[in-house]
């Protein structure tokens, strides 16, 4: 929310105004934190359903475990039923689904199993393959915020699997997902790429982008990223493998403080 003007600069000392100024500034890179106590949203009630099972065809065994962190108490709230629609979406990896996290995991089911099954004129020459998908999520509340993030390995082929992690932020209050621009300010994220290149050269002992590219790095795709959750501490942005660097490099985060953020 926009702090509105009734006129206090005009009659306060000169100090106060600058104080004034730096708050807002903290305030608006925090503003879905600041809701006032007498409207504080209501919190989700974390419930976990779970599947442990094994899909396949006369080509394919596949593990399927999933553990799916379900808001139970959307009846209460608008945005939290917002928030536990999307979440489904994301978890099992559905476009335009509309229905329960049971429904979603029996379609999910379903869509691996075509995704993996071989044409029957291929299963005599082809060697069984044997595959695992594992999805678990949670969920975190900081202030007015619901950090959900999807922890996501497999695999399906190939010369090794893969792991993701995906970060989404939530307002409590709405049910509106933030992306990184939104929560901090489109005016920051020039200042922020440039924080955050800054700490990677820190981290992985760099000086420059040559370095960082000797380093398994492609620093020509270093930006911020919408992969983030907010902490009490500030945010930490991630990026798994291939986004910033190879894969053995593995996933990279960057945690960046309140103070840094209003600093920018």
């Amino acid at each position: 929310p926009r702090l509105r003007n009734i006129g206090w600069k005009h009659t306060m000392p000169p100090q106060y105004v600058r104080t004034m100024k730096k708050t807002c500034i903290f305030l608006t890179t925090l503003t879905a934190l600041t809701l006032t106590a007498c409207h504080r949203p209501v919190k989700p009630h974390f419930e976990f359903s779970t599947l442990d099972t094994l899909i396949g065809d006369a080509t394919y065994d596949c593990r399927v475990e999933y553990r799916f962190a379900a808001i139970a108490n959307t009846a209460k709230s608008d945005a939290l039923r917002t928030i536990e629609e999307r979440n489904i979406i994301y978890f099992f990896e559905l476009e335009e689904f509309d229905g329960t996290a049971a429904e979603a995991m029996a379609e999910s089911l379903r869509q691996l199993d075509e995704e993996l099954r071989l044409p029957t004129t291929a299963a005599p020459s082809v060697a069984r393959m044997e595959c695992e998908v594992s999805v678990e999520s949670e969920g975190t509340v900081v202030d007015t915020l619901l950090n959900y993030a999807i922890y996501r390995s497999s695999y399906l082929g190939g010369a090794h699997g893969m792991y993701t992690t995906a970060y989404h932020t939530y307002s409590l209050t709405t049910g509106y997902e933030y992306s990184a621009a939104e929560l901090f300010g489109q005016e920051r994220m020039e200042p922020l790429t440039a924080l955050i290149r800054k700490k990677l050269y820190e981290k992985y002992e760099a000086t420059n982008d040559n370095e960082l590219s000797a380093r398994g790095f492609f620093p020509e795709y270093i930006a911020v990223t919408d992969n983030f959750k907010v902490t009490r501490e500030g945010v930490v942005f991630l990026y798994n493998p291939y986004e910033i660097a190879c894969y053995a490099t593995g996933d990279i985060e960057v945690a960046i403080s309140h103070e840094e953020l209003a600093a920018l």
